[in-house]
């Protein structure tokens, strides 16, 4: 009996980074589901020259395109090829697979907006690199919209100047000069971790005066910051998984699609960073606190006003002057939060889930998260952090 060639995939992606082994996880995972690929693989830093070599021969290739050389490699060997970065340019020949940054950008801004926050500040990637400014433009544009205030700080990188202590100042000004409380969307966890440091070193509270939230998620860097750090969940496990599909279809001469296939961002992943109690009001503040201390039991509106002694006209008029929302949607959110944190990291079953979140029924805590995430709790873990 004569078996099938399994697929000779060359994966030109970065590995030091968990946005970049979780892409490669999903990559796997699908290359699993199809009865397992030949992967010809480097470990390498974000910015080291990552090649093909030349004696290796294979089916096909999943790239960062992140300059021309690597670009001339795949044409030159007429390989099918997909990009997973939001580096270089979509085409028929080299089509992308990759996050909506858009997307992302809108998610943050309601995000923050939604806490009350009306300024704004942006730290982006290292303009060396030459990311498209998409994410900055959007974000500043949502808040601005939204009758916020952005500031603009220009990258650097603290750990790599020759004079850190000056640039440590630089941001600590800058920080000072902000008015506060300011929400800041920065490029990596490692740009956070930076920013973090430099606010517990001279006194300004996270996240009540400087509240932070990463695009891009490294639980070692969140690790080491003072403070641990919110993100955005791009889904890169999403990503990876879609494109090694796409891959496995042009291989078999299917067309690459006309544009990018951009994959949602899955959610906010909150931690201390963001977790703020931010309201002007008193009264809603401790009606926030209420809201999350008692997110794992039934919880109405009516039980609020009961427990603040105060009229539900009133509670309701506080929280939409404070906070532009109502109380019910705020507990929405908090039993929202608990439900995806317990899918991500927990191998609880839905029933146990919706137990554990104050539902007396599971499918009442499926309506509710298929309204607001617009996909099913399983199928949310599934494609978020999958345990197995």
């Amino acid at each position: 009996m004569r078996f099938p060639e399994r697929r000779k995939i060359a994966l030109l992606i970065q590995t030091s980074s968990d946005w970049s082994r979780q892409i490669i996880q999903g990559i796997a995972d699908y290359a699993f589901e199809q009865g397992g690929w030949d992967f010809w693989i480097e470990f390498r830093g974000l910015q080291e020259q990552l090649q093909i070599p030349a004696t290796w021969h294979g089916h096909g290739t999943i790239c960062r395109l992140t300059d021309a050389r690597i670009r001339q490699s795949i044409v030159g060997r007429r390989l099918p090829a997909v990009n997973v970065s939001w580096l270089g340019k979509h085409s028929a020949r080299i089509p992308k697979v990759v996050s909506d940054e858009r997307a992302c950008a809108s998610l943050a801004a309601d995000f923050f907006l939604n806490k009350g926050f009306r300024s704004f500040g942006y730290i982006g990637a290292d303009p060396n690199l030459k990311y498209p400014p998409t994410i900055q433009r959007e974000f500043q544009s949502a808040v601005e919209q939204a009758g916020g205030v952005c500031y603009d700080f220009p990258y650097y990188e603290l750990t790599k100047e020759a004079d850190y202590e000056q640039q440590q100042h630089r941001l600590k000004e800058w920080l000072w000069e902000l008015p506060r409380p300011v929400a800041l969307l920065v490029w990596s966890s490692k740009v956070g971790r930076e920013v973090a440091t430099v606010c517990v070193n001279h006194h300004l509270e996270i996240p009540d005066q400087v509240a932070i939230l990463c695009i891009e998620h490294d639980p070692l860097m969140s690790a080491l910051s003072p403070v641990p750090l919110s993100c955005i969940n791009q889904g890169p496990h999403v990503v990876g998984h879609t494109a090694a599909q796409l891959l496995d279809q042009m291989i078999q001469g299917q067309p690459a699609p006309r544009t990018p296939v951009l994959i949602p961002p899955l959610s906010i992943e909150e931690r201390a960073s963001t977790d703020t109690l931010f309201a002007d009001d008193d009264l809603v503040r401790e009606a926030i606190q209420l809201i999350r201390q008692q997110a794992h039991r039934p919880l109405q509106v009516s039980d609020l006003t009961q427990q603040l002694n105060v009229s539900r006209r009133i509670l309701e008029h506080r929280f939409q002057k404070a906070l532009h929302r109502s109380p019910a949607t705020e507990i929405r959110q908090a039993k929202l939060n608990r439900i995806t944190r317990l899918l991500r990291e927990t191998n609880l079953t839905i029933s146990q889930i919706a137990d554990r979140c104050g539902f007396q029924h599971q499918e009442a805590m499926i309506r509710m998260f298929g309204r607001l995430m617009g996909m099913s709790p399983r199928e949310y873990r599934q494609t978020s952090h999958p345990l197995s």
